[in-house]
């Protein structure tokens, strides 16, 4: 049985997050991530593509291999990923002001 944290992750394991800190974000590659961001910037965001963002980040969560998370995220409409690269990269800026600034 999993071990579930006391804040769930959406689909988004600690694995992904921690990758995400160093600036790798493996579900996602640069093209897709600019693309993202200009789309939601430009206010390209529908509720039929937030749900249906909402729908992969609980399969997601059912996912345990990089690989399948990785083949699911890409067989997924464009739309829908751009709200995928925009949840991520929000819950990763939660995560980074949560943990507070790295002392070297």
């Amino acid at each position: 049985m999993k071990e579930r944290s006391a804040q769930p992750n959406i689909g988004l394991t600690d694995t992904l997050l921690s990758c995400g800190l160093t600036g790798q974000h493996p579900l996602f590659d640069p093209v897709t991530i600019r693309r993202a961001f200009a789309r939601i910037d430009e206010g390209l965001v529908c509720e039929q593509a937030l749900l249906a963002a909402h729908d992969a980040l609980r399969h997601l969560a059912e996912l345990d291999d990089l690989a399948v998370m990785r083949r699911f995220v890409r067989r997924l409409p464009s739309p829908t990923v751009d709200l995928l690269v925009y949840l991520y990269f929000r819950r990763l800026d939660r995560r980074i002001v949560a943990e507070g600034p790295t002392l070297h």
